[in-house]
């Protein structure tokens, strides 16, 4: 190979590399910006990872057990509108208050008086 032909192909092989890593980075906007309305602000809504790409939480793995399920070829973010977070939290939430009606039940039993034992009281 010539000097020529071996900055050509470094050029080619740098110019491959950085579109495709661009288009990889950018492949998903849509999808973002399709699930900011079910409140994403960023891919960590689906994701394990800021950028994305593999590793998914709860809401990520609900939605790929949901493509399987309705045997799609691919997720579609309007989905989200069946995924049931919000009674997973109401649950929680409802814990918290049994927790805290607890509280409060033996916060009652501290300030009630103590009984006077007779017998240690002095004639």
């Amino acid at each position: 190979m010539t000097k020529n032909q071996i900055k050509i192909s470094i050029a080619v092989i740098m110019l491959a590399t950085l579109f495709g890593s661009a288009f990889r980075t950018r492949a998903y906007p849509p999808f973002l910006q399709r699930a900011q309305k079910f409140g994403a602000k960023d891919c960590l809504f689906c994701h394990t990872h800021p950028e994305g790409g593999e590793g998914w939480n709860e809401r990520g793995q609900w939605l790929i057990a949901e493509k399987e399920r309705r045997k799609a070829e691919a997720v579609d973010v309007d989905w989200l509108a069946d995924y049931k977070e919000a009674e997973k939290d109401k649950d929680k939430d409802k814990d918290k208050d049994k927790d805290k009606d607890k509280d409060k039940d033996k916060d009652k039993e501290k300030v009630k008086p103590k009984e006077k034992d007779p017998a240690q009281e002095k004639p």
